[in-house]
């Protein structure tokens, strides 16, 4: 039976990264816990959804090989109670572990890890490697857009495709009322078997920012029938694709825009955040309007009042004003960096083109409302 001596603060760490994926609701009790396989100088954790999967490794002093299956929420707990430094973790009877620190033991029930799913493997997989930063990158200036509604599954997600049929990287997702696409040229993704686009869900795709935080390097990734499978240092994870067909997206990219304006991003914001306090919270609409180099932004609630404010802003075209959902305002200035914001407007209903100073490769479409 399994016995290990192993620090703690490194296996709380491991079982850190599986909790946003164990069961909580009780439908299938086996998902809530994870699997621990003790093998030859290290241990391995395992946890699945059955949608996403990850598998993670520390090192530890393994006396004796084993595998155990326990409740991960509260074997998270009991670690994050103990004491800094090594504690001795042994199989006690059939699928009951003892958790041993310096003046502390606990004793934790299982059940038999014969009962955990399958899990994937990397097998059949064809990698690619992407920096880090590259990758989360596109991830952020991406998942906002992505939908939240049950019934409309292909939007639930991140469309990853080849551009061109070159070694062009293209993230696009959208909810039905804006857009966000990003490109970046990625060395030895153009040799990946990728016939048509894929699309990542957005709960694996959170999982992945929070997985490669503070990782620096590069993460390997691969694409096999209808999973992902992503490297990150000892971290391996695994996501099921959306199935379905993604939205052809090029056609609400709103071309030949009349009308164009320039705004310094910061000044945007924090003028957004001032009328955001009066926007009704059902609505959530927000005016602007634009006359003699000048952007007015007003918030208007029926019961409270109104809030309204100027920032200067270069400006071509006629006069008028048009309705945006604060919010998703708020989440594309958000995801950038960039000094200056471009606008390009048709009208006052038509979708409206976001473009940004630092980043001729990224592009946002956000469908205005009435105000």
């Amino acid at each position: 039976m399994m016995e290990i001596k192993i620090d703690r603060g490194q296996f709380s760490r491991c079982l850190g990264k599986i909790q946003g994926i164990v069961e909580r609701k009780n439908t299938m009790p086996i998902l809530a816990n994870c699997v621990i396989k003790a093998g030859k100088g290290n241990v391995e954790i395992q946890a699945t959804d059955l949608d996403i999967t990850i598998k993670d490794k520390c090192s530890a002093e393994v006396k004796k090989t084993g595998m155990v299956s326990l409740n991960a929420k509260k074997l998270y707990e009991i670690l994050r109670e103990l004491d800094e430094g090594e504690m001795i973790v042994k199989e006690v009877d059939p699928n009951k572990l003892e958790i041993k620190s310096s003046n502390f033991t606990y004793e934790l029930q299982g059940i038999n890890p014969e009962e955990f799913p399958v899990l994937p493997t990397t097998e059949g997989f064809q990698f690619f490697e992407i920096e880090t930063e590259v990758l989360l990158e596109m991830v952020k200036k991406t998942i906002y857009a992505t939908a939240l509604e049950e019934g409309r599954f292909t939007l639930n997600g991140i469309f990853m495709e080849r551009f061109k049929d070159k070694g062009i990287l293209r993230f696009t997702a959208t909810d039905g009322h804006r857009m966000a696409m990003i490109d970046r040229e990625v060395k030895g993704f153009e040799e990946l078997k990728l016939e048509k686009g894929v699309i990542l869900p957005k709960k694996g795709m959170s999982e992945l920012e929070k997985l490669s935080a503070g990782f620096e390097g590069k993460i390997q990734l691969g694409i096999k029938d209808n999973h992902i499978a992503l490297q990150i240092g000892e971290t391996l994870m695994f996501m099921r694709l959306i199935d379905g067909e993604f939205p052809e997206y090029q056609r609400v990219i709103p071309e030949n825009n009349p009308i164009k304006v320039t705004v310094k991003r910061d000044s945007f914001l924090k003028g957004l955040r001032r009328a955001s306090v009066m926007v009704d919270e059902k609505a959530r609409s927000v005016k602007l309007s634009f006359k003699d180099g000048k952007m007015e932004i007003e918030g208007r609630h029926p019961s409270y009042g109104v809030a309204k404010g100027e920032s200067e802003c270069e400006f071509t075209g006629k006069a008028f004003e048009i309705g945006f959902n604060d919010r998703y305002l708020f989440d594309i200035l958000n995801a950038v960096n960039a000094s200056q914001v471009y606008m390009e407007f048709k009208d006052e209903l038509s979708p409206v083109l976001f473009k940004f100073d630092d980043d001729n490769k990224y592009i946002g479409v956000i469908m205005p409302m009435r105000f």
